[in-house]
């Protein structure tokens, strides 16, 4: 099962940040159970959202013909300030603070109505995967990255 958490990349500099963010819908499976009658977004989805957007920036800041995948390796100094439920919408911000061929690590906040929900640091191992992946899987990737960027 694949799920994104990511419904828009608002803004981009490779290298450097990226800006994007998440339409917390009711109709989310996990506010079935989490909770009923009072449905709050998961910290570990927040968290997971935060991730891939900044694991996005890792990826599109890698050399052009790369094959190269982020995977997260360390969620550091992670403090959630209030609740996300249904109807908001998760502004996430992701800022490179160092970047190489091994990994890198990012500071990546988010907001609801300008108001912060979270901070964390993320990083990030990277790993050339071109020996793994299909033209199917390459072309899957990239149409995902157009639709994000809109």
């Amino acid at each position: 099962m694949r799920f994104y958490l990511v419904d828009r990349i608002t803004a981009f500099e490779k290298g450097s940040r990226i800006a994007g963010y998440k339409n917390v819908s009711m109709v989310e499976p996990y506010f079935d159970t989490h909770f009923p009658r009072h449905p709050v977004m998961p910290g570990v989805l927040i968290i997971e959202a935060m991730a891939q957007l900044a694991g996005l920036l890792v990826e599109m800041s890698q050399p052009d013909d790369s094959n190269r995948k982020a995977f997260l390796a360390i969620v550091d100094k992670t403090k959630i300030h209030c609740i996300v439920r249904p109807g908001d919408r998760l502004d996430m911000e992701a800022r490179i603070c160092n970047l190489d061929e091994q990994g890198a690590r990012c500071d990546v906040s988010a907001t609801v109505d300008a108001k912060p929900v979270t901070q964390t640091t993320l990083t990030f191992s990277v790993m050339d995967l071109s020996d793994q992946l299909d033209d199917f899987q390459k072309a899957e990737r990239q149409a995902l990255i157009d639709t994000l960027l809109g």
